[in-house]
Formats: structure tokens, C-alpha cells, sequence
């Protein structure tokens, strides 16, 4: 398997951030990360891309909406390892946003996610992605 190393991770404290939806009503939402504990990384053969997440960096899992965690949980183990590279790959640019989401879409190939659940992630992040990520190049 491409993943080098075995990933681990530590909870970090719970946050509260304030926001609105449609930039009107307000809420909050509780922000629940996780700080990768040592390094790890993914091996992407076909496009020749090899990304080392360092530890100390941060991870959501997937950001899956909570109406869908029954299906979806955002830390489940076969797409967890995919979902740390993504979210490393999105808070840092490293790529065009287009190859982040191929990545993703191969790790989770790697870790024999069942293919309803890597269309159903690939297609979100690429609908609904690009207000999460930090790169130039947002396509």
C-alpha cells in the first residue's frame, strides 16, 4: 500500500467558532480536530506525487456534514488515512485543487473504500471544496 508510515493521531480540545449561514443568522459551530502525532504520507503512483503530513499538523477527518454521519462517520478507518492527505493538501496549497481531489480519489482507491462512498466523496469535495481550500490555483 502507498501510505508510508502508520498514522496517528491525538484529539485536540474542543472550539467554538461563531458564523452565518448565507452571512445572516448566526450559530455556532463546534470545531473538532485531531493533531497528527507523527509524520505520515501518501505514495500517488499514478500522478508521481509523494506528500509527507508532518506531525503537529491538524485534521478533521472528513468534513462530512453531521445529517450524514450515520452513513458517512468523518473518521472512519478506510477513509481516514485518504482524508489527512486531502486535508493536508487543501490547508497548504501544495497542489492545484483539482490534483488534491485526484489524490484523495486514489488514496481512497488504495484503502479499498467501497466505490459508491469514493464517488460520493470525490463529487462533494469537488462541488463543495473549494470554500475550504487555502491554495491559489482553485479550480
Amino acid at each position: 500500500m502507498p501510505f508510508i508510515g502508520e498514522l496517528i493521531t491525538k484529539p485536540l480540545p474542543l472550539r467554538i467558532e461563531r458564523r452565518k449561514l448565507f452571512n445572516i443568522i448566526p450559530y455556532k459551530k463546534k470545531i473538532i480536530e485531531w493533531e497528527v502525532y507523527e509524520d505520515f504520507g501518501y505514495r500517488d503512483n499514478e500522478l508521481d506525487i509523494t506528500i509527507i503530513v508532518p506531525k503537529g499538523s491538524t485534521t478533521d477527518f472528513a468534513s462530512i456534514p453531521r445529517v450524514f454521519w450515520n452513513i458517512l462517520p468523518p473518521w472512519y478507518p478506510t477513509y481516514g488515512e485518504p482524508a489527512v492527505i486531502h486535508d493536508y493538501l487543501y490547508r497548504n496549497g501544495l497542489y492545484n485543487r483539482r490534483i488534491a481531489d485526484l489524490i484523495f480519489l486514489h488514496a481512497m482507491r488504495e484503502s479499498n473504500v467501497v466505490l459508491w462512498k469514493q464517488v460520493t466523496m470525490f463529487q462533494a469535495v469537488r462541488w463543495f471544496g473549494k470554500s475550504a481550500y487555502k491554495g491559489e490555483n482553485n479550480d
